[in-house]
């Protein structure tokens, strides 16, 4: 190890260096990462091996390996270690934490928060922090293999050490003692790739506002129909695990039960539970116990989906466990029968009330399963729907301090109360006191399509908790064409002449036609898309009192949708074509074939 971190643990008192135990970056290992970060399952034992170690520790620990050799309990002589580790150190490695955590989709702020916190009300030894293990020897099929085990539960190795080791930091670590005897390990955490890596100054790493950006937990896309926004969420969540996104679809019928849940009738399907075959002695026993008679028969019928797993050998250790004869396997049988036969046939489905969750509500539960993981809840068209009706009480819970979490909680109903008590347990702070509360890792994105007729209105106390992002026409699609007979046009141009239009007519542009209002597979609009689907929406939502000077094939010379079907209707809709200017794909006048009209770029 480096002489300045010598230095350090000689100005503590540890001054005689034991031994290197990792000289070089040693790579971490699943069982000391977050569960999160596991690139395996690891064995969930929280442990240091030191087997590079092992041959300077069994000359510092003679006595100890011996006695473990000669099969003593490991625990007795087991000695205890101190572990330092930099503050500045761990500091530092935060960065390299909110950087993976954001490439990832994992929230930053509460575990940053957590860690500085924890490093502020710790008392520090010249600018280092501790904690305690045990060196101990392995036993078994494993004997004498060297580990640090058993770390203090609230010291800084679990509470802080764990979190800012990443699946592909590693670590140093150099043994001393002091006068006494006493053992203490200094660890240095870095990457075994990042050759200057320098505890004390990795400036470019540290922590400040400019890497916890204060993430908007409420957006509202909107704009244009076909603009792209729900394009956009998406893309925003390309990697996120499916089991973190919830969707829905506002609609005019939606209410807070279909958004939160409620009670509901449920078929529920009666499925007797296979015993064990010593859950079996047990329920025999009490049959036997309480007097039942022709307790085996009646057994068989009962179980008899359990005793039918089992051989014979089985149902005879059965019967005299319970202190019965093995003949009585005749009689098993025979209930048996009577239960595949009757019993069977009688157990249907039958109709039950419980409680049945929501997309908010099954985002709310994952968020507090997973609350180091980004959990998403994407609300489509949501003005089509009565927000106010909708959200109900929840609405005061949108209300997010400047870390993510709700800043005015409210009290759940009975019904919702008992529900998210039997499923994340009744101290979870997702219901603690009865109380509802959003936390930081849950995110509402939402989309809002301007141009809809069939909405509700969303008053100024909703809108202003939600951030705002207008998703603009980026006329971008400019492969795509549109095909009429043998003639093929520009869709770009199309819709650039068409917006010009409604804009001009309308001094808005809600109507306007977005990148996506079509999404061909092909890049091809055919005349019947075109007609079937752009032009009726401009026929009826733009046009239909006479508006935006779009359907005409003339100045003077108007035409309405129903000219554009029939024996005349191709020729009609190229002259349309023609007059509002549309160019062909390379941007050139469109040649229409047998036929003199030119459309001019």
């Amino acid at each position: 190890m480096e002489q300045i971190y010598k230095s350090k643990m000689q100005a503590i008192g540890y001054d005689q260096n034991v031994c290197d135990i990792f000289v070089n970056w040693e790579d971490v290992k699943d069982e000391l990462l977050i569960p999160e970060r596991k690139r395996g399952s690891g064995n969930g034992t929280i442990h240091v091996f030191l087997g590079a170690a092992d041959e300077e520790l069994r000359k510092e620990f003679p006595q100890y390996y011996a006695s473990v050799h000669n099969e003593i309990d490991a625990t007795n002589g087991a000695i205890e270690i101190k572990h330092y580790f930099l503050s500045s150190n761990i500091i530092s490695m935060l960065g390299y934490v909110c950087k993976y955590n954001h490439e990832h989709h994992y929230d930053i702020v509460p575990q940053v928060e957590e860690i500085l916190d924890f490093i502020t009300q710790s008392r520090a030894t010249d600018g280092m922090l501790s904690t305690k293990s045990l060196f101990k020897l392995s036993t078994g099929a494993t004997k004498l293999r060297p580990y640090f085990k058993q770390f203090e539960s609230n010291g800084v190795f679990a509470k802080i050490i764990r979190k800012i080791l990443l699946p592909n930091s590693a670590y140093k670590i150099s043994l001393y003692k002091n006068n006494n005897n006493e053992y203490a390990a200094f660890w240095l955490i870095g990457f075994d790739n990042v050759s200057d890596f320098e505890a004390d100054s990795n400036i470019e790493y540290l922590v400040s506002s400019d890497n916890i950006e204060s993430a908007c937990h409420q957006i509202i896309c909107y704009g244009a129909p076909g603009t792209g926004k729900s394009h956009k969420i998406k893309a925003q969540l390309e990697g996120v695990s499916k089991e973190n996104i919830f969707r829905t679809t506002f609609h005019p019928d939606s209410d807070y039960s279909t958004f939160v849940g409620a009670y509901k009738p449920t078929m529920e399907k009666s499925i007797d539970k296979i015993y064990t075959k010593g859950e079996l002695i047990s329920k025999l026993t009490e049959m036997k116990e309480g007097g039942v008679t022709y307790s085996p028969q009646k057994f068989g019928a009962k179980y008899w989906r359990s005793l039918k797993q089992l051989n014979l050998s089985d149902k005879k250790d059965i019967l005299q466990a319970c202190g019965m004869s093995d003949n009585y396997t005749v009689e098993f049988d025979k209930g048996v029968a009577v239960g595949e036969e009757y019993l069977a046939c009688s157990k249907g489905s039958r109709i039950i009330y419980s409680f049945v969750p929501q997309a908010f509500l099954n985002a709310y539960i994952q968020a507090y399963r997973k609350p180091e993981e980004k959990v998403y809840l994407i609300i489509e068209e949501i003005n089509r729907g009565n927000c106010a009706q909708v959200f109900g009480d929840l609405f005061q819970l949108l209300d997010r301090d400047a870390y993510g979490k709700s800043e005015y909680s409210i009290k759940a109903d009975a019904d919702l109360r008992a529900f998210l008590e039997e499923t994340l347990g009744e101290d979870n702070i997702g219901i603690k006191d009865g109380e509802l509360c959003l936390p930081s890792n849950l995110y509402i994105y939402a989309t809002m399509n301007t141009s809809d007729q069939s909405l509700f209105p969303i008053d100024s106390a909703f809108k202003r908790r939600w951030d705002w992002e207008y998703e603009p026409i980026k006329y971008k699609n400019t492969d795509w064409k549109i095909a009429i007979d043998n003639t093929e046009y520009s869709w770009v141009s199309f819709q650039r002449k068409v917006n010009d239009k409604i804009l001009s007519a309308t001094s808005s542009e809600d109507k306007l036609l977005g990148d996506y209002f079509v999404n061909p597979s092909d890049g091809v609009i055919t005349d019947k898309v075109l007609l079937n689907k752009i032009l009726f929406y401009l026929w009826n939502d733009v046009c239909k009192d006479g508006e935006g000077d779009i359907f005409k094939v003339g100045e003077t010379e108007d035409v309405s949708f129903s000219e554009l079907y029939g024996e005349n209707g191709t020729k009609t809709l190229k002259k349309m074509m023609s007059y509002l200017g549309v160019t062909a794909p390379d941007g050139n006048k469109v040649t229409i074939e047998n036929d003199e009209e030119n459309t001019e770029p």
